[in-house]
């Protein structure tokens, strides 16, 4: 493990301790430091299967694995985004156990945790493109094109055309595996945003006007299957290793962060990153994607958005007057805020209530002894800065009943999608949180 020494002049941090690739288990990182983690891993087996914003790198989640829990033992993710945590517990021969309310996070942790034989991936994938050429050389054939709001903004008309002969096809190519089903359906699903008119390094799904893709006919089908290819190498490769597992791997429950169904004194470990306050909008950023996979349902994409932590979609009669938490830190922020911007201090109040019941939740169901390593990072709201770490270790701590075992700032230096404005976070703060034994 090579450690070097940067110069950080954010707050008190005057150091980082930066690391290349993994971070040794027995490096215990200082109270307070910084740590700067470059990342060789981003695409590692099944972690690049599909983007995702504001995901972990792998090599965290590692380092806290490897560090507070034992081969065999039970790692929770209850916010497991795209699986990164999932598959860093499996290929560390652990248990883990993955909850997400969004359903194309549960859809890509499945297929990223999930081994395939390869000869049966293999021979679906060749019936799958057999199945794609015939329909796209087909002079009669006309696919079914899913209808959403602005779908012929989103898209030209060649390009629906071209997607909707992938989902028939993969439709009709129906395998008695439905893992491999789901795998085609994750593979189309990351190529939709690049085919799209919509800006691709926007963490939200809008269109703009300077940005111009070239996209030709065609282009969208070479595209899959050129990706199917790719990541048929991947998953063949990640089966290879799963074999060689005795214990690792992923179980991916009903329920949700607040109420996960869990048992209670179950859980060895939980590693989590939560959703940030007024920077990312997991919905949004993958409405198209949702879209086309059906996973939507008939209703408003506001309904589905209310259900999320760190939803920015609140009615108007709830931030009529101020609402205050009780905890002096928070109450201070959300009337400076409220000043400025009543509804986004409203945002900022249930945020910390949504989290108060998480980590009540996660405090039931870990064993005693066990940690909850939760990443989370700060935010600029309205000119105010709200410091999550120290709220979130003020709620733990005083009213849920863990005790701050460390805490460190984790930077960031890769993001796949750029968030344009000034809440950009520069890294997030890892709380390590413990259940007295």
């Amino acid at each position: 493990m090579d450690f070097s020494v940067t110069s950080d002049n954010r707050d008190s941090m005057s150091d980082t301790i930066e690391v290349e690739g993994d971070l040794d288990s027995s490096f215990d990182i200082p109270n307070g430091g910084s740590i700067l983690i470059i990342s060789n891993d981003q695409s590692y087996l099944t972690h690049g299967i599909h983007k995702f914003p504001a995901k972990f790198f792998p090599e965290l989640p590692r380092y806290l694995i490897r560090k507070y829990s034992e081969e065999g033992d039970y790692v929770l993710d209850p916010m497991c985004g795209s699986g990164t945590t999932l598959l860093e517990a499996m290929l560390n021969n652990r248990i883990g156990i993955g909850i997400d309310i969004d359903p194309i996070a549960r859809l890509i942790s499945k297929v990223k945790t999930t081994p395939i034989d390869s000869e049966s991936l293999e021979s679906e994938s060749d019936a799958l493109n057999t199945k794609i050429q015939e329909l796209a050389t087909s002079e009669t054939y006309r696919p079914i094109i899913p209808d959403f709001n602005y779908r012929d903004n989103w898209f030209r008309s060649f390009v629906l055309n071209e997607l909707g002969i992938i989902r028939d096809s993969i439709d009709s190519v129906i395998s008695q595996q439905i893992e491999i089903n789901d795998f085609f359906k994750v593979v189309l699903s990351s190529i939709i945003r690049d085919v799209s008119n919509a800006d691709p390094h926007c963490t939200r799904t809008v269109l703009r006007k300077k940005v111009v893709k070239s996209i030709d006919p065609g282009d969208t089908i070479s595209r899959f299957t050129q990706t199917l290819s790719r990541q048929q190498i991947v998953m063949d490769e990640f089966t290879r290793i799963a074999k060689t597992l005795n214990k690792g791997h992923v179980l991916l429950p009903d329920g949700n962060a607040i109420r996960t169904g869990l048992e209670n004194d179950s859980m060895d470990l939980v590693v989590t990153s939560p959703p940030y306050i007024n920077a990312v909008d997991y919905p949004r950023t993958h409405q198209l994607e949702m879209y086309w996979l059906r996973l939507l349902g008939d209703g408003p994409l506001s309904h589905v958005k209310r259900k999320y932590i760190g939803t920015e979609t609140v009615y108007k009669d709830e931030y009529e007057n101020l609402r205050l938490s009780g905890y002096e830190t928070l109450d201070l922020i959300l009337e400076q805020i409220y000043a400025k911007d009543p509804r986004r201090s409203f945002i900022v109040f249930k945020f910390f209530e949504d989290m108060k019941q998480q980590l009540s939740e996660m405090f039931q169901v870990l064993k005693p002894g066990g940690r909850y390593c939760v990443a989370i990072g700060n935010n600029l709201i309205r000119g105010v800065e709200v410091r999550s770490d120290e709220i979130l270790s003020e709620i733990a701590t005083s009213s849920v009943g863990f005790e701050l075992e460390n805490t460190f700032f984790s930077k960031l230096i890769r993001h796949f999608i750029r968030i344009p404005r000034p809440e950009r976070m520069l890294g997030e703060w890892v709380l390590v949180l413990q259940k007295p034994p």
